[in-house]
């Protein structure tokens, strides 16, 4: 019998499990201004909470200068869910929504 080559498969690209988190990858991916940084996180499956924190305008303190704790002087800028998915070359991300929930009496 002569030898048989095995044929070869071509790689293939990783198979992303439904269980990958891309929070960070997300937080590396959407623009944002230089003053400004994202957290992201995971809500479900594919749908993702994203906060863009920029320093809160200083005008109105007493004393401008004092910038105090990051976290007390740093105000969410704008919130977005978003739904992510890996495609081949990175991620494709939709907005679900931008706007605020209405406000309850």
């Amino acid at each position: 019998m002569p030898d048989e080559i095995a044929p070869t498969k071509p790689k293939t690209k990783p198979v992303v499990t439904p269980d990958e988190d891309l929070s960070a990858e997300i937080v590396r991916t959407v623009s944002k201004t230089p003053s400004e940084s994202v957290t992201c996180r995971r809500i479900t499956r594919d749908h993702y909470r994203c906060n863009w924190w920029a320093p809160e305008n200083t005008l109105g303190y007493d004393n401008p200068r004092m910038t105090g704790l990051l976290v007390t002087t740093n105000r969410v800028a704008k919130s977005r869910f978003l739904r992510a998915t890996r495609i081949a070359g990175g991620l494709e991300i939709t907005i679900i929504s931008s706007e605020r929930p209405p406000e309850s009496d």
